[in-house]
């Protein structure tokens, strides 16, 4: 008589299937993940640019005046003064600049302040940040 030996382990078929399901959650989650990595790089750059303007308008109160800096970079950015940590963009890694042009796409920033009596700016960004009105002394 033969004895039967009780086989221990997974088959194929069974292997293949667990293998099959988790592909499929696999699948699902992947796009989620990197879809929440590009909206946290969006807000993320969207509030260093708010940010920098607080800063710009801090510097007024500051120094009294109504003109905006025209070195934003070196009077605001890289002053402790007005950040404890550097803005930095997360599409490049690097510390945000008001001429940033991102990763070629994303995280561009443009900040302009008018040559001619300095009281008015402009604000571009890519990404769109909503940013309401980029003339705030109404000048």
């Amino acid at each position: 008589m033969r004895k039967e030996r009780k086989m221990k382990g997974f088959t194929l078929v069974e292997l293949l299937i667990v293998l099959l399901i988790l592909g499929i959650l696999i699948g699902l989650a992947v796009p989620r993940y990197l879809q929440a990595l590009e909206t946290s790089r969006e807000t993320t750059f969207c509030s260093n640019v708010r940010s920098v303007i607080s800063a710009m308008e801090v510097y007024r109160m500051n120094n009294g005046k109504l003109n905006y800096p025209t070195d934003i970079d070196n009077e605001i950015i890289q002053n402790d003064q007005y950040f404890s940590q550097k803005p930095v963009n997360p599409y490049t890694g690097k510390v945000l600049k008001a001429r940033d042009d991102g990763n070629g796409t994303k995280g561009i920033l443009k900040i302009t302040v008018t040559a001619t009596n300095a009281t008015t700016y402009t604000v571009t960004t890519t990404p769109a940040c909503d940013l309401g009105t980029t003339n705030p002394t109404g000048t």
